[in-house]
């Protein structure tokens, strides 16, 4: 009797179980893709400008770089590319943008009280934006020549907005990263689920983070008028 009993019973704790981990890795995707939009920012926002200038540069390499860190900061991804038979940068989406806000009138310009919502006094322009990284599901970069729009706090992320609370006198480096996530087990029945974060920061050292185009492979594209 106890081994009928087990028989029926084992699918549904094999089931769980199954479910279980299936649960934990996708926390853990979740924490790692959070990681790498927070680390990458954190790497370009700290560029240093020179002497002469209030402007820090970025180029290629650097971009490449911070890239690259993905593999570190989220190895999971490779073994998942491997899996899909796919290389692991077509995997993932790491979206770079520069921000630069812009007031709209002398009185947006002068006000200095920033724990109101400023984004109706200012334009989001972006610099520059990296048009060359690989684009799974559609793309995810931010578009040259067109400002991003104010969006809630709590909004999910988009290539054309930002939360509110971000817009102010100065820029941002934004950072989207976006993964979607394939059950182990059960792909063929449950789809796959996209994971997005992005990472606004301001920069650290400078009033702005510019790309240097030289020896530019592709990667980034810089907007008119920066």
């Amino acid at each position: 009797m106890a081994a009928i009993e087990f028989a029926l019973i084992l699918p549904t704790l094999l089931l769980i179980l199954f479910a279980g981990t299936q649960v934990v890795a996708y926390v853990n995707a979740t924490r790692k893709v959070e990681l790498v939009a927070h680390s990458i920012s954190q790497m370009i926002s700290q560029s240093v400008p020179p002497d002469t200038s209030t402007v820090a540069r970025v180029n290629a390499t650097d971009l490449h770089f911070s890239y690259d860190a993905t593999l570190v900061l989220f190895p999971y991804v490779m073994k998942d590319a491997k899996r899909q038979g796919r290389s692991w940068w077509q995997n993932i989406s790491i979206n770079y943008a520069s921000i630069q806000f812009k007031a709209k009138n002398t009185a947006c310009q002068n006000n200095s009280d920033t724990s109101t919502d400023l984004s109706p006094c200012y334009n989001a322009n972006v610099v520059w934006t990296t048009t060359g990284t690989a684009q799974p599901g559609g793309a995810n970069y931010r578009p040259c020549d067109t400002p991003q729009l104010p969006a809630d706090d709590d909004a999910t992320p988009s290539r054309v907005t930002l939360p509110r609370s971000t817009y102010g006198p100065g820029s941002l480096v934004v950072i989207d990263v976006a993964f979607d996530f394939t059950p182990t087990f059960g792909s063929g029945f449950v789809p796959a689920v996209r994971i997005a974060r992005s990472a606004y920061v301001q920069p650290r050292y400078a009033s702005l983070v510019n790309f240097d185009t030289t020896n530019n492979d592709g990667i980034a594209t810089k907007c008119t008028g920066y």
